[in-house]
C-alpha cells in the first residue's frame, strides 16, 4: 500500500464493493442454482446435465467449430500479417485500420452480412448464375457448420493479422540476411528463420481466437439457429425460450468453469507465447506489386479471396439497404431508412424502430459514463496496491461470457436490491459497463504506471490533498487515454447483443436486438438499413477511438 489517507482507502473499496453487488452476487446465484438441490450442494444437477445427448452434442460442435474457424482464421489471417509487415502499396494504413473491424463491429451486423451476401439468393450466388448459366445456387454454406466457421474467420482473422504483424516487425532482420548471405533460399530461409521466431505470436493468437470462437453467441445464434447451436446459445434458449432455470444454471456453471479454465491457460501461455523482440531496425519492405517480380501477382488471388469475404458482407449490407424493393414501390429506394427512423409501434420489436435507436444511444452513454468511472478506479486501486489477489477479484468480469453474466443479471434482477432497477435500459447499461470496464483499464493502467510521479509529488509538496492530485494532475494527463477508452466503450456498447438478448424484458430494444428481430421476420430491407446506420456509428466511434489513441497514446499509424 503506497497511501494512507482514508479517501484513498475508500475509493479503493467502492470498485470492489460496486463489483460485489452486480456481479459476485449474482453469479453465486447462478452456481447456486445451478450446483444446490433442495438446499443440498451437488454436482447431481451437471451429471444430468452431461448426461444429456443433446447438451453433449451441443459441447461437442462448441468445441469442432472453434477449433476450425481457429484454424480458418489463421489461413485467411497469416498472409494478411504477413502482407502489412514485407509490403508497400497504397492504402496499407486503410488495411491497417481494418484489423480493428473485430473489436468494433457488431457481430449481428456480419451475421446479416452472410446471410445477404452468401445466401442461396445472396448477391454473390446471384452473380455467379447469371455470369455462367446456372440453374442453382452454387455456394451453399449458410446455416451449415462452414457458415458459422466463415463468420468467425471474418471476425477473427484480423486479430491473427495484428497479432503476425506485430510480432513480425518486431524481428530482427538481420537474421534473415545472415542466412541469405550464408546461401539459404528465400523460402528456406522463411522457413527455418523468420516462421520459429513468430511461433509464440501465431500460438498466441491461435489460443485467444480459440477462446473468442468457444464463446461466440450472436453468430451461431444468427447462423445456425437450435440445430448448430452452441453451448452459449444453449444457455440462452434454456433460459429465455424454454425457461427452464436449473438447466440453464447448470449449463452456464459449465461453460463459467470452462471459460475460467480457458482464460487461465491463456494468461499462463501468454508469457511463453511471448514474442521476443529484436533489433532496433525495422524490417525491410518492397513494392507489393513490382513487375520484376511476378511471383507477387499471387497476392492479388488473396487480395480477392479476402475482399469477398471481409468486404463482400458489408457491402451487400449497406446495398441492400438501398436495393431492397419498398412494399408497392421500386428501388433504390430511401424507404428502409425512413422506416427505422419511425416512431410507429412495429410488432416484430414491440416497440417502434426508432425508440430501440434512441434506447441503443442512451444504453451506449450510460454504459460509457459508467465503464469510464469503474474503469478509472480500478485502475487507481491497481496502481496504488499491489496485489495479484486483489487484481484478479477487480478484472473477474474479464473470464465470465457476456451469456453468462446475462443470466446473472436476470436471476439478480428478479429480488432486491436489483430488481428496483428492473429489465429496462439501466439494466443493460449496468451489464455492458460491466462487459466494457475491463477493457477501459487494461487501456488507461499502462498510462497511468508511465506517468511521472514527481508530478504528483511536486503537488502534494505544494499542499494538495491526494484526490486533488488525482484531478488536477493524473487525470488531466490522462485524459487522452481516457477519451479513447471512452469511444472504444461506447462502439462495443452500441454493437452488443448477448446481454440484451438475455436480459430485456418487454418493449426494450436496441439496434443490435432489432436487427436480429427483423432478421429472424425475414424483413431484410429494415435489418439492412438498421445494421448501416449501426455500422456508421461504431465506425465513427472506432475511429475518433484509433484518431485520439495515435493522438495521446503515441501510437504508430503510418502506412508503412
Amino acid at each position: 500500500m503506497r497511501w494512507r489517507g482514508g479517501a484513498g482507502w475508500a475509493l479503493a473499496l467502492l470498485p470492489l464493493a460496486f463489483l460485489a453487488l452486480a456481479f459476485f452476487w449474482p453469479l453465486a446465484d447462478v452456481l447456486r442454482l445451478g450446483l444446490q438441490v433442495d438446499g443440498r450442494w451437488t454436482g447431481d444437477r451437471l451429471s444430468a446435465l452431461l448426461a444429456d445427448p443433446y447438451v453433449r452434442r451441443l459441447l461437442l460442435f462448441t468445441l469442432d467449430q472453434a477449433l476450425l474457424s481457429a484454424a480458418v482464421s489463421l489461413g485467411l489471417g497469416f498472409p494478411l500479417g504477413w502482407l502489412l509487415t514485407r509490403y508497400r502499396f497504397p492504402g496499407k494504413g486503410l488495411v491497417r485500420a481494418f484489423t480493428l473491424v473485430p473489436f468494433v463491429l457488431p457481430s449481428i451486423t456480419v451475421a446479416l452480412g452472410f446471410i445477404l451476401f452468401f445466401g442461396r439468393a445472396g448477391y454473390l450466388n446471384r452473380f455467379l448464375m447469371g455470369a455462367f448459366g446456372l440453374g442453382e445456387p452454387p455456394i451453399r454454406v449458410l446455416y451449415t457448420l462452414w457458415g458459422i466457421v466463415l463468420a468467425h474467420a471474418f471476425y477473427n482473422a484480423p486479430v491473427v493479422a495484428r497479432f503476425v504483424n506485430v510480432a513480425w516487425e518486431r524481428l530482427d532482420p538481420t537474421l534473415v540476411e545472415a542466412a541469405r548471405v550464408l546461401g539459404t533460399g528465400p523460402v528456406r530461409a522463411f522457413l527455418t528463420v523468420t516462421l520459429p521466431l513468430l511461433l509464440p505470436a501465431v500460438l498466441s493468437a491461435l489460443a485467444l481466437v480459440f477462446v473468442l470462437c468457444f464463446l461466440s453467441f450472436s453468430i451461431p445464434l444468427a447462423l445456425g439457429g437450435a440445430r448448430y447451436a452452441t453451448a452459449e446459445v444453449g444457455v440462452y434458449l434454456f433460459a429465455r425460450v424454454y425457461v427452464d432455470f436449473p438447466r440453464a444454471a447448470a449449463l452456464a456453471t459449465l461453460m463459467l468453469g470452462i471459460s475460467l479454465a480457458l482464460t487461465y491457460l491463456y494468461l499462463r501461455g501468454g508469457g511463453l507465447f511471448q514474442a521476443r523482440a529484436g533489433g532496433v531496425r525495422g524490417q525491410p519492405t518492397v513494392p507489393l506489386l513490382s513487375r520484376n517480380r511476378p511471383i507477387r501477382s499471387l497476392w492479388l488471388g488473396y487480395l480477392f479471396l479476402a475482399a469477398l469475404v471481409f468486404l463482400g458482407p458489408i457491402a451487400a449490407v449497406v446495398a441492400d439497404s438501398f436495393l431492397r424493393a419498398a412494399p408497392g414501390a421500386g428501388s433504390p429506394t430511401l424507404y428502409w431508412y425512413r422506416l427505422i427512423f419511425s416512431p410507429a409501434w412495429n410488432p416484430f420489436l414491440e416497440s417502434s424502430p426508432a425508440g430501440s435507436v434512441e434506447t441503443s444511444l442512451v444504453v451506449a452513454a450510460g454504459a460509457t459514463v459508467l465503464a469510464l468511472a469503474l474503469g478509472v478506479a480500478v485502475s487507481w486501486t491497481l496502481h496504488r496496491v499491489r496485489s495479484r489477489a486483489l487484481e484478479t477479484l477487480l478484472m473477474a468480469p474479464l473470464a465470465v461470457s457476456s451469456v453468462v453474466l446475462g443470466l446473472a443479471l436476470l436471476f439478480a434482477f428478479r429480488r432486491p436490491p436489483l430488481a428496483a432497477v428492473g429489465r429496462g435500459p439501466w439494466a443493460i447499461v449496468l451489464a455492458h459497463a460491466l462487459i466494457v470496464y475491463p477493457l477501459v483499464v487494461r487501456a488507461i493502467r499502462p498510462l497511468w504506471e508511465g506517468l511521472d510521479p514527481s508530478w504528483v509529488e511536486a503537488a502534494r509538496t505544494l499542499g494538495a490533498r491526494r484526490l486533488a492530485a488525482f484531478f488536477t494532475v493524473e487525470l488531466p494527463l490522462l485524459r487522452g487515454g481516457v477519451l479513447a477508452a471512452g469511444a472504444f466503450a461506447f462502439a462495443l456498447s452500441l454493437g452488443e447483443m448477448t446481454a440484451v438478448a438475455m436480459l430485456a424484458g418487454a418493449g426494450v430494444t436496441t439496434m443490435p436486438l432489432a436487427i436480429y428481430h427483423f432478421l429472424s421476420a425475414r424483413e431484410f430491407g429494415a435489418a439492412s438499413a438498421m445494421a448501416t446506420v449501426l455500422i456508421a456509428v461504431t465506425a465513427a466511434a472506432a475511429w475518433a477511438w484509433d484518431r485520439a489513441g495515435a493522438r495521446w497514446l503515441g501510437r504508430d499509424h503510418g502506412g508503412r
